[in-house]
């Protein structure tokens, strides 16, 4: 084995995810030279076979739980739902005092 073709079967080479799906459709074309492209990115036959496995689990996933529209829900943090039931609480006894203040108001007017 000469040293460039150590050199290429040794260096690993670091791909995106955007690049592997790239490799991933561009194996899955017909008549597609599969050998030839993954040689291309350094990778063997079994590193397609765990991409085609991680892909397929992946859309799997994505799948069986797909995304609701309308907004995402978010955390409130345990003190300010707290604060925010107390402050509904002091608002709905204001209303019913008014509510009260505004019959006694009408009974008096009538």
């Amino acid at each position: 084995m000469t040293d460039n073709q150590q050199n290429n079967t040794s260096r690993k080479i670091k791909l995106t995810p955007e690049q592997l799906f790239d490799i991933y459709q561009e194996c899955s074309m017909p008549n597609a030279p599969v050998k030839a492209i993954l040689e291309k990115y350094g990778l063997k036959p079994w590193h397609l076979i765990a991409l085609r496995k991680r892909i397929k689990q992946a859309a799997l996933s994505e799948l069986s739980n797909p995304a609701k529209p309308g907004k995402k829900k978010s955390l409130v943090p345990v003190d300010d739902l707290r604060q925010a039931e107390k402050e509904l609480a002091q608002v709905k006894d204001a209303l019913a005092t008014v509510g009260h203040e505004l019959a006694l108001l009408k009974k008096k007017t009538s």
